[in-house]
């Protein structure tokens, strides 16, 4: 019994000794990679709660961590802080970080013109349907005050492409207009309450405040605020994809697998996205309006998206929003997404 007893503590050993002489990443490679992935709670960050919902990357060894973010400035700023790994947000956040020396890549988008401005009573009215820098005036002799558009702090799309629908498109003096930032569901709350005049909402809000007020109106859609307007992205910080590529390859290969099923059953991915979006306040029926509205446009190719970035990019330097122009191909990673697609 005492030489059983020896034996066994020899192969114990033995076995021990294998395993130290593993390098570190073989020992641990059965052990499930944990990442923690930021969002806006807004219809474009739908592939998330798709592939979170669906399993999708439990199954490929994956456990993932949701964070909630009312803006992608706040929400960039949590990533430059490594307290997130990924994120599903605007592109001009990850953009203004890498002008301040972010570490952080575009792997693959998600949506493109998806903001749109929206108004009710009197301004909506007066704006009509061609909007002039003589409208703002006349609104504000009318009512003796500026016009109030909710939208995200500077640096943020919803406020990028805003500041180019007002003062491009249309060219109205900023003297004229008073922009007041807010969180999403504030935005909301302040619109269908009459506390502004017009905001940029994306959907599912557009849906959902349409249906509680049928007097708000668009007053612009995503085209027409910025042609091809760059939206929502999935980025990373450069450290989790050096450290863990085969689980963002796995990752972006759900991506894709989301946006699909969004295209092409809308209906079954408002039951899914219901749960995290909804959180059974909102009927299914009114995020499928949502899916198939004109502020609903999920593509997940990121080569298609650059010139339109590289524009907005150009765009928030003149106005402040970034310290510099930086070459938009080198904050997106194309690996990933190419080899997602590969044949």
């Amino acid at each position: 019994m005492h030489s059983l007893t020896r034996r066994a503590a020899v192969l114990a050993m033995a076995a021990f000794a294998s395993v130290a002489a593993l390098p570190s990443g073989a020992a641990r490679a059965a052990d499930p990679v944990k990442l923690e992935i930021g969002y806006i709670p807004i219809l474009a960050a739908s592939p998330l709660f798709i592939i979170d919902g669906q399993g999708w990357a439990k199954d490929a060894g994956i456990t993932l961590k949701l964070t909630r973010f009312e803006s992608g400035p706040h929400a960039i700023q949590a990533m430059a802080a490594g307290q997130i790994d990924l994120l599903y947000a605007g592109v001009a956040p990850v953009l203004v970080a890498r002008t301040k020396g972010v570490d952080v890549a575009v792997i693959a988008n998600s949506a493109v013109e998806e903001m749109v401005v929206a108004g009710r009573g009197p301004f909506a009215k007066a704006l009509g349907a061609n909007p002039t820098p003589e409208t703002f005036k006349k609104f504000f002799a009318d009512t003796g005050r500026k016009p109030k558009i909710g939208t995200q702090p500077p640096g943020s799309v919803p406020d990028t492409v805003l500041k180019h629908w007002l003062f491009k498109v249309i060219k109205v003096d900023p003297a004229d207009v008073e922009l007041v930032s807010m969180g999403i569901e504030k935005t909301q709350q302040a619109l269908l309450a009459g506390a502004l005049d017009a905001a940029t909402i994306r959907e599912p809000t557009v849906t959902v405040t349409q249906q509680m007020d049928p007097n708000v109106t668009l007053l612009a859609t995503g085209a027409q605020m910025f042609p091809d307007q760059p939206g929502t992205v999935m980025s990373a910080r450069a450290e989790v994809l050096k450290k863990y590529p085969e689980a963002i390859n796995a990752l972006v290969k759900a991506h894709l697998r989301a946006v699909d099923l969004i295209n092409k059953d809308p209906a079954q991915a408002s039951k899914i996205v219901n749960n995290y979006l909804g959180k059974g306040l909102m009927e299914p029926a009114t995020l499928e309006a949502a899916f198939r509205g004109p502020g609903s446009k999920f593509v997940a190719d990121p080569h298609g998206v650059v010139p339109a970035v590289e524009k907005m990019m150009a765009f928030a330097k003149e106005i402040g929003s970034a310290d510099g122009v930086i070459p938009v191909a080198e904050a997106f990673d194309f690996r990933f997404y190419d080899a997602a697609v590969a044949k």
